[in-house]
């Protein structure tokens, strides 16, 4: 009675064993990008764009920063992604009275760019410093 208890647990646990393991279908890949300024401070709210550079490649992604200046995204497929950063900064200064108003409008511009390459089941990161952009 034992040794058939014993031999059915056993059969039981083989049949898991094999079923749990025979998945090999792979995960899909995490591209992290962080955004720092030159100071080495997060910046949130900044915008990412991921897009290929190889001619076939049609992957194209954006997004902007959470408050931690970290945006991410999934993908099924490896693939090595172009990153760009930018954040535009608009000031609006009103001079003169009444009727002969002018508004003048300025944007400065913070940048950064750089490469990730994305792997099924694994979390790629890419840190992005991001300066005055020419």
């Amino acid at each position: 009675m034992k040794k058939a208890l014993f031999a059915m647990v056993s059969a039981l646990m083989l049949v898991g064993f094999a079923t749990t393991s025979c998945d090999n279908t792979p995960g899909p890949g995490t591209a992290e990008v962080k955004v720092y300024n030159k100071d080495g401070l997060a910046q949130k709210n900044i915008l990412v764009r991921l897009f290929c550079t190889e001619p076939e490649c049609v992957v194209e992604r954006e997004g902007r920063t959470n408050e931690l200046g970290v945006y991410t995204e999934s993908f099924d497929l490896p693939v090595v992604l172009r990153v760009r950063a930018v954040r535009y900064d608009t000031t609006i200064t009103v001079s003169g009275i009444g009727p002969n108003q002018i508004k003048k409008v300025s944007v400065d511009s913070v940048c950064g760019e750089g490469f990730i390459q994305v792997e099924n089941d694994d979390v790629a990161s890419e840190t992005i410093t991001i300066l005055r952009c020419n």
